[in-house]
């Protein structure tokens, strides 16, 4: 059985709309939905009281629990508690999962039986338009060049913390997105989602790249996109993260704990890669969010980049 956890904060309507009715509509029974929420309001939980009768008639248990934190760190390592399936399905309030995703995740655990990590194709639809999709005739042009060249993408993880390949169709990979990945149970034994992450707000930007990279390292085997289903993003208008010094801070030291993380085997090109990310992202942030921001957000960085060192908790 898969359980399918949705953590969620404030999004009634995409629980409504998005999420939950794609998992009515799936062509199994064999999984269950836990709806974790840390809403300060009972909109979530009305929602999920309407639809259980809906999901008692398919045969599957929709239950709904308070979450005693906030964060999506924190809420996700609750939340895995109360699972009992033998795969953990992680998935936004905002994903829509296509009718034969659930079991093309089991099909996936079942065909690969040391892969301990999976997740499904992944499209963002923003405004009705397609993000994977080219955009321009120079990105159209170089699609064609990749066929022709037989090159497929690969989401991969290097030294520095920089994570490619959202877009990649099925097979290998190296982390897996947070809209979209599933584990084999007995991860959590061992591994828990880096609650660091959540020090500049409760949207542990990166999360989903540094947990599934420790699981990718740890166990020694790729993690895998599903040859089957498929999961379209869409994006809430309801934003987890503002954009001011402590959105600049938090992605400034979840980059830092991602190549910790990622550079195990090359330190050294982890942290020259790590400086060029800093060089490059004071300009960019600068640029878009002003000097001032930037400045701060470093500073508040720093701050936390140095209590997090001098308590010398490593994440599991």
């Amino acid at each position: 059985m898969v359980s399918v956890i949705i953590v969620t904060i404030n999004r009634s309507n995409e629980l409504r709309e998005i999420s939950l009715p794609s998992l009515l509509g799936q062509d199994t029974d064999n999984f269950e939905v836990i709806v974790w929420d840390a809403s300060k309001d009972d909109l979530s939980l009305g929602v999920v009281r309407e639809m259980e009768p809906l999901f008692r008639k398919k045969g599957v248990s929709l239950t709904f629990q308070r979450a005693p934190r906030r964060g999506s760190a924190s809420q996700r390592n609750d939340a895995v508690k109360s699972a009992k399936g033998r795969i953990v399905f992680f998935m936004d309030d905002d994903a829509e999962v296509s009718p034969d995703g659930i079991r093309g995740l089991l099909d996936c655990f079942e065909r690969y039986p040391c892969v301990m990590g999976a997740g499904l194709v992944v499209e963002e639809v923003v405004d009705g338009r397609n993000l994977s999709e080219p955009r321009s005739a120079m990105e159209k042009l170089k699609g064609r060049f990749y066929r022709l060249a037989r090159y497929k993408r690969k989401r991969k993880v290097y030294a520095s913390g920089s994570a490619k390949g959202l877009w990649a169709g099925p097979g290998p990979a190296e982390w897996l997105s947070g809209c979209s990945m599933a584990f084999r149970r007995q991860v959590f034994d061992d591994i828990r989602f880096n609650e660091k992450m959540e020090t500049f707000g409760p949207y542990a930007l990166g999360e989903d790249i540094e947990f599934s990279h420790r699981v990718f390292i740890k166990y020694g085997e790729p993690l895998r996109i599903a040859e089957k289903g498929m999961l379209v993003h869409r994006p809430s208008p309801v934003s987890r993260f503002s954009i001011n010094e402590r959105y600049v801070a938090a992605r400034i030291l979840n980059r830092y704990l991602t190549m910790k993380a990622s550079s195990v085997r090359a330190p050294v090109i982890g942290r020259l890669g790590y400086c060029w990310f800093l060089i490059k992202n004071f300009v960019v942030l600068s640029y878009h969010y002003g000097l001032r921001t930037a400045l701060q957000g470093f500073v508040m960085a720093l701050g936390g980049l140095y209590e997090i060192r001098a308590k010398g908790e490593p994440a599991r």
